[in-house]
Order: C-alpha cells, then structure tokens, then sequence
C-alpha cells in the first residue's frame, strides 16, 4: 500500500489549516444557497488529501499493523474507554451537565441515514481523526515542545472538538500512546473504528434509553467505569515512564 504514514508526517499545520479553510470557504457559500453540508465531507477531503500524497513516497511492506503490539492490548484499551464513557455519561445525566461531560464517541449522525451514519461515524470520522490529531498535530508539536506536552495538547484539542472534554481526553492520550509505541497510524486508527463501533451499536440497541432507566445496570456501569479509569491510568502511568526514557 502507499506510504500513509509517511505522508502523514510529511503534512504541516498549514496543509491542514488550509483544507480547513477552503472547505468552511465552501461550507459558507452553500449554506448562503441554502444547502447543508456536513464536516463528514471535510474529513473525506483529509483522508483523500493524504492518500493523493502518500503516492509520492515509496510503498511500504506488507507489515501486520499489530507487529509492535498486541491485538488484544488494543482491544483491552477499546473495552475501558468505552466502560469510561458510559460511566462518565451517567454520572453527567446525574447531575445534568452532559453538555460537558457527555459520551464522546455517541454518533453525531443522528439525523442521516443509517447506512450513512455508520459510514460517517464508523469509518470517516475515525479514519480522518486520527490523522489529524494524532498524524498531524502530535508529530509537529513534537518538533517544538517535549513528547509528553504534546501528547497533553492534542489530546485536549481532541477532547475539545468532542464537547466531552474528560472521556474524549483519556481516549486521546490512549491512541498517542498507541501511536508513539508503534509509529503506526493505522494501530490508533483501528483502535478507534473499534470503539466507535461498539458506541454506535450500543447507541442503536437502546434508543429509548433503557439502560439509564434501570438503576441496576448503571450502578454496574458506573462500578467497571472506575474499575476501567483504574486501569487505564495505571496503563498511562507505565507508557509515560516509558515514554520519559526514550
């Protein structure tokens, strides 16, 4: 396949700011007309946009994406941060401020087909995220500040973009791990469609909200949401001395 991550790290701030640009340029305009268009189609322009570049770097071996991991590693960091989120979403719904604290990965689709939605959510929307994010952002603020502080600072951007500044934070800084220990974009990549994944199931199966309507069920969620905040800032704890070394 084409050199993705190189292209990748080959893009500036600039680049990125630029597409940003011309597409609200664009957005602006059709909106004036009357039509809608939705940031799905600005992050398809990224990912296309990377992909046309990548062709002018040489091909990279067919090396498996998981070789400087393990698979269930990255599942096991999927599985907490979801328990996370959802414990984060209730204890937002508690006391009525899921505005700030609410599910970061609940699909923002809601309005569109359900076939688009999946695509957008599942696919899109991961895929361009990371590139952004932990492609762009991270590898050029590693070039003007120490690894650590920006891991800290794409992860807050990432966290803010989302409206769910905690949840969306804690997932960030898991994917810069994954990232950094494996110099793979598409690790952080497939962690990520993975967890937007069983998001977006959970989302269709209880539409009418029925797991926050059984105090049973979320007291259970709430009890593995601290168990898996538990074990992802141990897991944190380690990569960060891991990354001090390095």
């Amino acid at each position: 396949m084409p050199s993705f991550n190189k292209a990748i790290k080959c893009t500036t701030l600039i680049e990125l700011l630029i597409i940003i640009l011309c597409f609200y340029s664009v957005y602006m305009v059709a909106s004036f007309y009357g039509f809608n268009v939705d940031m799905e189609w600005m992050y398809a322009v990224i990912i296309a946009y990377i992909l046309i570049k990548s062709r002018k770097y040489s091909a990279e071996t067919n090396q498996n994406i998981f070789s400087k991991i393990e698979f269930r590693y990255v599942f096991l960091i999927v599985i907490v941060n979801v328990f996370f989120s959802y414990g984060m979403l209730y204890l937002a719904n508690s006391i009525n401020i899921e505005s700030f604290l609410s599910f970061n990965l609940i699909p923002s689709l809601k309005n569109l087909a359900f076939i688009g939605g999946l695509i957008g959510t599942v696919l899109i929307s991961p895929i361009s995220e990371e590139i952004i994010f932990r492609g762009i952002i991270l590898n050029r603020l590693k070039l003007v500040v120490p690894v650590n502080v920006a891991i800290l600072i794409s992860s807050l951007c990432f966290g803010v973009l989302h409206g769910s500044i905690v949840s969306a934070f804690v997932f960030g800084l898991c994917m810069c791990i994954l990232y950094i220990k494996t110099d793979n974009i598409l690790v952080p990549v497939a962690a990520h469609i993975m967890n937007n994944f069983f998001a977006e199931a959970l989302f269709y199966l209880d539409k009418d909200a029925i797991l926050f309507n059984n105090d049973l069920i979320m007291i259970t969620i709430t009890v593995l949401a601290i168990i898996s905040l538990y074990l992802i800032l141990n897991s944190l704890k380690i990569e960060w001395k891991f990354l001090d070394k390095k």
